[in-house]
């Protein structure tokens, strides 16, 4: 191949080139921005172009400037108001030719068992979005029928578990003794945006966010490159979800906070009082909409699934301040604390 003649920008910069291109790939392309307030202003400065200021998201600025345009896109992967909307992505896809990812590579359930990978991703597509109307889209390919007993599985080795108390301490424990098995392992803590943080306190280690008795922790010091850190406490740091997009981890804890509750007709919904992320949320006046409401408690749930899928060798899962989930969960996967040991 001709490197000469490949291009690696973030869409942003490849836009300002405005130069044209043969083929244009995007990678995790439910990430790419739209024309939106709440974001960073290089975001919405491609708009100032003559030529595309009548656009209204970077994808239709790159059908623009590429012949052919390929696109990885993953419905539940967006994440916030600036990103494209469904809609629009549907709109300007309508003539694309679509395929579906039909086997699940990243996730590598152990040897001998019942269930495979694909039971896994769509039995937590199934506990995320049961009652939105994305399982029935023609976005996903979901399967109802995978088998529950990747949910159920009691051993040692068992993909998946979870904690009923101390998550912080035994999600802990638990990557910790990977490790000393696995030295080569990747494993981390990630956790929903239910502790504030500001980017400021990034490189300060004094900063405590998290804290479970004498355990105290800080979120990830940097969202580029996280997980090749070099800070002295980086294994010990909870992961965002701008840490962990598109990363691939050995063993994952997941700490799941309040800002995902259940009302009173048993659904999940999203609450923005227990949200800390400024960008991730409409405004005051746009959330008083009831489609704005509904399109924040999925950027929520994309925030899970997105953690909640980023392990290869085994998922753990902890309530944070909120034992609601756990019961919700219990119920909607039909289990009933039957945990794996941590022994």
């Amino acid at each position: 191949m001709d490197n000469g003649r490949l291009s690696i920008l973030t869409s942003t910069k490849l836009i300002t080139t405005r130069e044209n291109y043969d083929v244009i790939i995007v990678d995790e392309s439910h990430k790419m921005s739209r024309r939106y307030g709440k974001q960073h202003p290089s975001f919405n400065a491609v708009y100032k172009i003559s030529e595309f200021e009548n656009c209204q998201s970077h994808l239709e600025i790159l059908q623009h400037l590429g012949k052919q345009i390929v696109l990885m896109y993953d419905v539940l992967q967006g994440i916030r108001p600036a990103n494209i909307t469904r809609n629009m992505f549907q709109n300007l896809t309508k003539k694309y030719e679509k395929k579906f990812l039909s086997t699940q590579f990243r996730i590598q359930t152990p040897k001998g068992k019942s269930y495979t990978s694909d039971d896994y991703i769509n039995g937590i597509k199934y506990l995320l979005y049961k009652d939105t109307d994305l399982l029935d889209s023609t976005l996903t390919n979901y399967d109802p029928h995978f088998n529950r007993d990747v949910f159920r599985d009691n051993d040692i080795d068992a993909y998946f578990g979870y904690v009923t108390e101390n998550p912080l301490h035994n999600l802990t424990e638990w990557i910790e003794r990977d490790k000393n098995f696995n030295p080569e392992h990747i494993n981390r803590i990630l956790a929903g945006l239910v502790e504030a943080w500001k980017q400021s306190e990034g490189k300060n280690p004094s900063i405590i966010h998290w804290q479970e008795g004498n355990m105290k922790r800080r979120w990830n010091s940097t969202q580029e490159n996280w997980i090749n850190s070099k800070e002295e406490d980086a294994e010990e740091q909870i992961g965002s979800v701008f840490a962990v997009q598109g990363i691939d981890l050995n063993k994952v804890g997941v700490l799941i906070g309040k800002d995902l509750q259940v009302n009173s007709k048993g659904q999940l919904f999203a609450d923005s009082n227990n949200f800390f992320n400024t960008n991730g949320t409409f405004t005051v006046e746009e959330m008083k909409k009831e489609e704005n409401k509904l399109e924040f408690t999925l950027f929520v749930l994309n925030i899970y699934y997105v953690l909640l899928t980023r392990g290869i060798d085994g998922i753990r899962v902890g309530f944070w301040k909120n034992d609601a989930f756990r019961k919700y969960m219990e119920e909607t996967l039909e289990i009933k604390e039957n945990l794996p040991s941590l022994e």
